[in-house]
């Protein structure tokens, strides 16, 4: 990237929680932590320390597909930040007492996760509505999966998942290739050096032994309402159903429709709910896309009396679209707000390492314009048949919270 003074590195590996046995549930996020605990060469402290020194970041985050570690410096210490991450990568020393401790701040970890309504509700949707799958279960782990985890298991989980041939390394800004194939091949994390072969689309993925989805994009069943008690002041609620997958071309109407319907002060339901009728503070709607299947969710908090009324507004809106379809307008509006959030997010360095790394990763060569494009070809009908087929969809709706009747929202929901 012309013009740039800075260097954003990352490794992506192609595990996540999805790829877990249930003996093995949370190892991927726990070797995340692990990998920062010490190496041949650095101590858990020099490891962070050295690139703080220079004012750089260094981090690590788990998906439910990949996992991704990830450095950002100046230009001036690339081969700091290179030396840094694949050290971690490939020397990791699992020192026990470390393991431990680690272990200790995963189980706090998860209780704080517990104390999140929003984090529960959503755990509850993706249980029902993806079982079957890798993608039900928390990245996080469990209390008792946590807990039995072994140094063993740790380690051997490493050996066989981070191998070269299941990395990918991306990097932008001021960047040197040849450099970097050079670094990185005296470390033999190059299976075979090759640039991004932009006429190959799509690898096989998801990994293998990661389970179908229970419930399909597409696939009818009767409504289910699941509630969660808890002593909060209010009810965090989602409604959600299956949604289409990275590659499917859906993606391109629901998330437009997403927009109209909650994606902003402007949508539909944030004028109802909160604009004219004062019912919550806030309502949003969005999707959550994985390689072979997706959620659609619209997600609120409120008094707990009020979840019923709001529910039905949500139900109304979705069927005034699909009786009567958007204005010009709102389609041309959502158009204009997505070619704006899609631009934005892969502007800076550190997003577009993110983008590429976990595009090459799964094999999604689409560009940005491709992307726009995509979105851009999308009519009133697409949008309405979407809305249609949403209704027609299973629909899930989680209640975190105050007690609340569950008879009536099945009522809400089975309603035409």
């Amino acid at each position: 990237m012309r013009g740039s003074h800075t260097f954003n590195l990352g490794f992506f590996a192609a595990v996540g929680s999805r790829s877990e046995s249930p003996r093995l549930h949370g190892a991927s996020h726990f070797l995340e932590h692990v990998l920062f605990k010490g190496t041949r060469r650095r101590t858990p402290e020099q490891i962070s320390a050295s690139i703080e020194a220079v004012g750089g970041e260094l981090n690590a985050y788990t998906a439910k597909e990949h996992t991704c570690f990830y450095a950002r410096v100046l230009a001036d210490d690339t081969e700091l930040a290179v030396d840094v991450l694949a050290d971690m990568i490939t020397s990791s020393t699992f020192p026990a007492h470390e393991i431990e401790s680690e272990r200790a701040v995963i189980l706090d970890e998860i209780a704080m996760h517990a104390d999140d309504p929003g984090e529960v509700a959503h755990e509850l949707i993706a249980a029902e509505l993806l079982g079957g799958s890798g993608l039900a279960k928390p990245v996080i782990g469990s209390r008792e999966s946590i807990a039995e985890l072994t140094r063993a298991q740790l380690r051997g989980y490493w050996k066989r998942r981070y191998l070269p041939e299941q990395l990918v390394v991306s990097a932008t800004g001021k960047v040197d290739h040849d450099r970097l194939v050079e670094q990185l091949a005296g470390y033999e994390l190059l299976a075979t050096p090759r640039p991004l072969d932009r006429t190959r689309r799509g690898r096989p993925w998801p990994p293998a032994g990661a389970g179908r989805v229970a419930a399909p994009y597409g696939a009818a069943a009767e409504p289910t309402v699941i509630t969660k008690r808890r002593r909060f002041e209010q009810s965090t609620v989602v409604l959600a159903g299956p949604g289409p997958g990275v590659f499917d071309d859906d993606r391109y109407p629901l998330g437009l429709l997403s927009i109209i319907i909650g994606g902003g002060m402007a949508s539909r339901l944030f004028i109802e709910v909160r604009e004219r009728r004062g019912l919550a503070y806030g309502i949003e709607a969005g999707e959550t896309s994985y390689s072979d299947a997706g959620l659609w969710s619209v997600d609120w908090q409120c008094a707990p009396e009020r979840v019923p009324e709001i529910l039905g507004l949500v139900r109304r809106c979705l069927a005034e679209i699909a009786e009567h379809g958007v204005t010009d307008e709102e389609l041309d509006r959502a158009k204009g707000q997505m070619r704006g959030q899609t631009v934005l997010s892969f502007e800076g360095p550190q997003s577009r390492m993110s983008r590429i790394g976990t595009a090459e990763l799964t094999g999604d060569t689409r560009t940005v314009s491709e992307l726009l494009a995509g979105y851009d070809a999308v009519t009133s009908d697409d949008v309405r048949r979407i809305a249609t087929e949403l209704l027609g969809r299973r629909q899930v709706l989680a209640v975190v919270g105050p007690s609340v009747a569950v008879r009536p929202l099945k009522r809400v929901l089975a309603s035409a």
